[in-house]
């Protein structure tokens, strides 16, 4: 009987590993769809009044936040068309909008970089991973592409998959693993999630998971102990959910998530254990304490 009573306590335990408590729902915003968490300030990419990202309509901008959720600006950048995925690099806060990628000092809110990749045919630049202080990546989930942005330059060349991503959307980079989540192809709820090793401006695959449901992944975080957290759109309506890959075991569970995600996009961990999710359809942002 004790055998059998500490079998049971030993599997509760795994089944509650990880599990998010809501801290504060943050309404107010137009399409968001990515968070970035930057010293005390937290930004947020929004799309505009209309889902449409993929419209150069101008009516795009980034909010500045502190970390309690109260917003200092709600338009702290504008004059964007459908400004997606962040990242902050070397003191500047570089966005994916449509077709290029646009940088703003994080001190002041200044303008001070933009490279142009509308040659590439890309409409859906989408998220980004940091190599280094000066060279980035970039998914642009309408090719199936993933770019290399060298900032200092003002650059970009193109990363050679030997097995492409379908739909590449989040991703990150621990060392030279690469891990992709996809949105899918042709319009499908078809998304994976593939790892990769890199070797130069080389990837090749290591390992392809499919989590159960399918769907649309967004973005992904790294929870450590191989452990990745992704969100999955699901389906276009508030049935969105957040998924644990174990990257050891291949094994991938959901989490509850404490309210309703219509639309979690490109969500964010910050140092103090606060996971920041986009509600893209619903307009608001979700901070939650990630219990580990």
């Amino acid at each position: 009987m004790r055998l059998i009573a500490f079998f049971f306590l030993f599997t509760a335990g795994l089944a509650q590993a990880a599990s998010l408590l809501l801290d504060k729902t943050i309404a107010g915003f137009a399409s968001p769809e990515s968070v970035v968490v930057v010293g005390n300030d937290v930004f947020v990419s929004n799309l505009g009044e209309k889902l449409e990202p993929m419209q150069k309509d101008g009516d795009g901008f980034i909010s500045r936040l502190d970390r309690h959720g109260n917003v200092k600006a709600l338009k702290w950048a504008a004059d964007l068309h459908g400004p997606k995925g962040m990242i902050a690099v070397g003191g500047v806060l570089y966005v994916a909008d449509i077709d290029r990628v646009v940088g703003f000092r994080i001190g002041d809110g200044k303008r001070v970089f933009e490279l142009d990749l509308a040659a590439t045919g890309a409409r859906f630049l989408n998220a980004f991973a940091r190599i280094d202080e000066h060279r980035l990546l970039l998914s642009a989930t309408d090719l199936g592409k993933v770019f290399v942005i060298d900032v200092k330059a003002r650059k970009f060349s193109e990363l050679t998959f030997d097995v492409p991503p379908r739909g590449p959307n989040g991703m990150k980079l621990a060392g030279n693993q690469l891990i992709v989540v996809e949105w899918g192809s042709d319009g499908q709820a078809n998304g994976g999630i593939k790892t990769y090793r890199l070797q130069g401006l080389s990837a090749k695959r290591d390992k392809q998971y499919d989590p159960s449901p399918a769907g649309y992944f967004d973005g992904v975080v790294n929870m450590g102990a191989n452990r990745w957290l992704v969100s999955n759109w699901v389906a276009f309506e508030p049935v969105g959910v957040l998924q644990v890959l174990d990257s050891a075991s291949g094994q991938v569970t959901s989490l509850r998530a404490p309210v309703p995600l219509a639309g979690p996009a490109d969500i964010f961990l910050d140092d103090q254990g606060k996971l920041w999710v986009p509600g893209m359809m619903e307009g608001k942002v979700h901070r939650m304490t990630l219990r580990r």
